[in-house]
């Protein structure tokens, strides 16, 4: 789902932020899970309070964070 970030209606910092969520930390099998997903949630926060965010994309973000935010409690509780 953040790979919908990457569209050229999407500002290049937001862009980029959302890939190096993604890169960096989500798919970073070095780091723990919760970790990982903490992170990516934290990143995704900061995209989602960016001004420059195309009003359309707002929604998208809060869609991925309730997933992550669901994926984190899982994690938690094993």
């Amino acid at each position: 789902m953040l790979g919908q970030l990457d569209d050229n209606q999407v500002p290049r910092n937001i862009r980029s932020a959302s890939k190096d969520a993604v890169e960096k930390w989500l798919l970073n099998p070095g780091k723990d899970m919760d970790v990982r997903l903490g992170m990516t949630a934290s990143i995704l926060d900061e995209i989602f309070n960016d001004p420059n965010l195309p009003g359309h994309y707002g929604p998208l973000c809060l869609q991925i964070q309730a997933a992550l935010e669901e994926m984190l409690n899982q994690v938690s509780r094993s």
